[in-house]
């Protein structure tokens, strides 16, 4: 994530129930009252029905340690979705140059969370940079991968691999007491049931930085 401002300081708009802007905060207030914000969600995928998922470090202030089925992160201040989504791939992995495809927005809650998303998808087959403070480690799983190891994964990144799978008519499934088949809906904005795929011993990549 990038910083805004002359100090460390990272900004962040606060948006209400319908994505408008009412306000702005500091990430960490954002992160401590649980404001409603922006993020980008990223599908990395190879083109071959494998998804780019990441590790986590545990010096992230939201799910440390946890595997993410995208790439992304918190829309600062100002920012818009795409170029919000350009900028945390080039930071978070090194991708840059390549087509974004554009997936519309989704409403995610959770008691620690509160996000209206902007889903995207690249295709790329690396290599990758990996950014130290933010990726421990990377490598290529199915969908079926990562259903198995759902409860590994971040809720709110298994919902936007789901919904990216559901408009691209995938099928779209998740496993445990995650599981739920899911209609894809032509221009779903809110309510979108996760799905995933997960790790796979196979072209596996890991950071040097881990």
């Amino acid at each position: 994530m990038g910083q805004v401002g002359n100090s460390d300081i990272e900004w962040v708009d606060v948006v209400d129930e319908n994505n408008d802007v009412i306000g702005q905060s500091t990430r960490d207030q954002m992160r401590a009252e649980n404001l409603r914000h922006r993020a980008t969600y990223i599908v990395v995928h190879d083109g071959m029905g494998k998804i780019l998922v990441q590790r986590r470090t545990q010096s992230k202030d939201f799910y440390p340690g946890l595997l993410d089925a995208t790439a992304g992160g918190v829309v600062q201040q100002g920012e818009n979705m795409l170029d919000s989504a350009r900028r945390e791939a080039e930071e978070e992995l090194g991708i840059a140059g390549v087509p974004f495809a554009e997936h519309g927005v989704f409403y995610y809650e959770e008691p620690v969370c509160r996000v209206w998303g902007g889903l995207f998808s690249c295709v790329t087959h690396g290599p990758f940079a990996l950014q130290e403070c933010e990726v421990a480690q990377v490598i290529w799983l199915t969908p079926a991968e990562i259903t198995a190891r759902c409860d590994e994964f971040t809720p709110d990144s298994l919902k936007a691999l789901s919904l990216w799978l559901t408009r691209n008519n995938q099928v779209s499934y998740i496993a445990g007491d995650r599981v739920k088949p899911v209609t894809p809906e032509p221009e779903a904005t809110r309510d979108v049931v996760p799905e995933i795929p997960v790790e796979t011993p196979a072209a596996e990549m890991s950071s040097e930085n881990e």
